[in-house]
């Protein structure tokens, strides 16, 4: 029986699973204690973060407070392999494989659009109007550059809190304006309850639409929702060339104790569901927050 092929007479990944783990286990034989030991010591990927365990768990709760609305999930810190290059564009480089199919999660909003399209497709767990509504927080690992020298803020493993809906679309985009709006406002009351507890300053609040081109009503849909539901909140437009987002990004953030504008969340559409499931009709919106970035970027003076 000949041996099953992916593509141009490329083997399957279960194919290779066998001599990946035999390698990994030959590098780990020859391996010494003193090695184990300079890699901790030099090595981006398994130092400690840079905040504290138990501020971790209150910036977690705190998130999840704020975000009352959504269905909390306790996802898997693995996901499947190519869960961010295939259905995203990106480098299968900038994210940590590993030799069982998987790989570790990069961006949990990738994840929550597959939990989506599996919901959707089983047509249950779905809230009365036919849309889901879930939340995370995710220590995500990312294989990309750290700058030379730069804030100690950046880490390649940090903490995320990520919001996503899903459901059919709306006349005039009113999925993705609604969806929009809650999610701003959940990460609106996040900064807020930061400030209340936390030694942090996260002052004027401002949100960047960016749009690509064809999707400018979509645009200013969302700044009016935005301007009429959150009039505290500074709005900017900008132009968008990004193969990314499907058409629509937003940013959002506060200007911190020196005055400058930190954008810690971002939120966009995107086609992933609609593909997963092969239906246009579908939309759905995800967005990311910094959780982490919170106590470094706006620590009060």
């Amino acid at each position: 029986m000949g041996r099953r092929r992916d593509g141009a007479g490329r083997t399957s990944p279960s194919e290779t699973r066998a001599a990946q783990l035999a390698l990994v286990r030959e590098q780990a034989g020859r391996r010494r204690l003193v090695d184990v030991a300079r890699q901790y010591d030099t090595d981006a990927f398994v130092a400690p973060a840079p905040i504290g365990l138990r501020l971790a768990n209150t910036l977690d709760r705190l998130a999840l407070d704020a975000a009352s609305g959504f269905e909390p999930l306790l996802l898997s810190p693995l996901a499947p392999l190519g869960a961010s290059s295939v259905m995203a564009p990106g480098s299968q480089d900038r994210v940590v494989s590993t030799t069982r199919t998987t790989e570790v999660v990069a961006d949990p909003t990738n994840v929550l659009a597959l939990e989506c399209a599996r919901r959707l497709g089983s047509g249950s767990e779905l809230g009365s109007a036919g849309e889901l509504r879930l939340a995370t927080v995710q220590q995500t690992v990312r294989a990309q550059p750290l700058p030379v020298g730069g804030r100690s803020s950046l880490s390649r493993h940090f903490k995320m809190f990520a919001l996503a809906e899903a459901g059919r679309g709306r006349p005039d985009d009113g999925f993705e304006v609604d969806a929009v709006a809650r999610q701003l406002a959940v990460h609106d009351r996040l900064l807020d309850a930061c400030a209340a507890e936390l030694p942090v300053e996260a002052g004027r609040r401002r949100a960047i639409v960016r749009t690509a081109p064809g999707a400018e009503a979509l645009g200013a849909r969302v700044r009016d929702r935005i301007t009429e539901a959150m009039p505290h909140v500074d709005v900017v437009s900008e132009a968008m060339d990004s193969p990314y987002y499907d058409g629509l990004r937003v940013g959002f953030g506060a200007f911190d104790a020196s005055g400058g504008f930190v954008e810690i969340a971002d939120l966009g559409r995107f086609d992933w569901v609609a593909r997963l499931r092969s239906d246009h009709r579908l939309r759905f919106v995800a967005s990311g927050f910094g959780l982490q970035l919170v106590p470094l970027l706006f620590a009060a003076p």
